[in-house]
C-alpha cells in the first residue's frame, strides 16, 4: 500500500499554483489600485499583460505536470488544480467581450458630428503624454462609425440655445459625469457653448473624455455629443454606449419638461386638460334643466297660438 506522506509531489505541479496565484494577485491589486487610487493606467495595462501571459503559462506547466502524476503517480494533484482552474477563471473575465471585439470597429472615438467634430480643449491639456491624442481621427473612423453605429445623430431642440444648454448641463450630472470646463453661450446668438467631462469605466475605472456642443438661435438648437478614450485602440463599443445613454437622457428631460407656449406660459398638463374637461361637462349639466324648462314653455306657447 503506497503511503501518501512519503509520495514525491511533481514540481512542476507547485510551480503552476505559484504561477497562477502569482497572477490572479497581481489582478487583486491592480484593478483597486486604479480605480480608487489614481494608478498610472499604462503599468495598470502591462500588469494585465503580464497576469493574463502569467496565466497562460500556469496552464502549460499544470498540464504537463498532470501528465507527470498519470504516468509516474507524483503527488500534487491539488496544485495542478489551482493552476489550471484559477487561471481559466482569469481568462473568463476577456473571453466574454471576445464577441464584441470581432463584431464592433477598433474605434476609440466617436462623435455625433463627423464632418466637424467636437473639439477638446481642456481635456487635451490633461491628457498624459503616453495617451491617445486628443484630436479626431479622421475619416477612418467615421466610416467605421458609420458602419457600425449609423444611429449616433445629431439632437434637434426646439428650444433657445441657452435653455438647451441647461438641459444638457441637467443630464450631465444626472450622468455624474465629471465636469472639467463648461462655457455656456453668452447670448442668444453670439455664440454656441460647449461643455467638458469625464466619466470612466465601471470596473476597472479607465477614463473617457466627452465633450458636448450646443449651437443654435432662439427657436432651435442642436446638440453634438463626442466620447473619446485615452487609452487603447479599440473600446469595445463603451463610448458610442455612453453616448447613447446621453441622447436617450436628453430626449427623457425633453419629454418631462413642459414646452413653452404663447407668452412664455406652459400648456397645461393632461391631468389639468381632464379636469378642465370635467368641470365644463358639470357646468352644462346644471345649465341643462333650466334650458330644457324655457324650451319647454316657448313649445307650449307656440302649440296654443297655432291652435287658435
Amino acid at each position: 500500500m503506497t503511503d501518501r506522506s512519503q509520495r514525491i509531489v511533481a514540481p512542476l505541479a507547485r510551480w503552476s499554483s505559484r504561477i497562477a496565484l502569482f497572477s490572479a494577485s497581481l489582478l487583486a491589486v491592480g484593478i483597486p489600485l486604479h480605480r480608487f487610487a489614481a494608478f498610472p493606467t499604462p503599468v495598470t495595462l502591462n500588469l494585465f499583460k503580464v497576469a493574463l501571459a502569467g496565466s497562460a503559462l500556469a496552464v502549460l506547466v499544470g498540464m504537463v505536470a498532470l501528465g507527470q502524476i498519470w504516468n509516474r503517480g507524483h503527488g500534487g494533484a491539488i496544485n495542478v488544480a489551482v493552476g489550471i482552474l484559477l487561471p481559466l477563471m482569469i481568462w473568463a473575465w476577456p473571453m466574454t467581450y471576445l464577441p464584441a471585439a470581432f463584431r464592433l470597429p477598433p474605434i476609440n472615438d466617436v462623435s455625433t458630428d463627423l464632418v466637424n467634430p467636437p473639439r477638446f480643449v481642456s481635456a487635451a491639456k490633461q491628457r498624459p503624454r503616453d495617451a491617445n491624442s486628443a484630436a479626431y481621427p479622421g475619416e477612418r473612423f467615421a466610416s467605421e462609425q458609420q458602419k457600425a453605429y449609423p444611429d449616433l445623430r445629431p439632437f434637434i431642440v426646439d428650444r433657445s440655445v441657452e435653455e438647451t444648454f441647461e438641459l444638457v448641463e441637467e443630464v450631465v450630472h444626472k450622468l455624474k459625469w465629471k465636469v472639467a470646463t463648461v462655457d455656456p453661450p453668452a447670448d442668444r446668438t453670439a455664440r454656441n457653448g460647449t461643455l467638458e467631462a469625464t466619466d470612466r469605466t465601471l470596473l476597472v475605472g479607465f477614463t473617457d473624455d466627452i465633450v458636448v456642443r450646443v449651437e443654435g438661435g432662439v427657436t432651435q438648437a442642436r446638440v453634438d455629443v463626442r466620447s473619446a478614450s485615452r487609452y487603447g485602440a479599440g473600446d469595445l463599443g463603451q463610448n458610442a454606449a455612453r453616448v447613447r445613454q446621453f441622447l436617450t437622457e436628453m430626449y427623457a428631460r425633453l419629454e418631462s419638461t413642459a414646452p413653452l407656449g404663447v407668452a412664455g406660459r406652459k400648456r397645461p398638463s393632461a391631468a389639468a386638460l381632464k379636469r378642465l374637461k370635467e368641470r365644463g361637462a358639470q357646468r352644462a349639466e346644471t345649465r341643462s334643466a333650466p334650458d330644457r324648462a324655457r324650451s319647454n314653455a316657448r313649445h307650449g306657447r307656440a302649440q296654443k297660438e297655432t291652435q287658435r
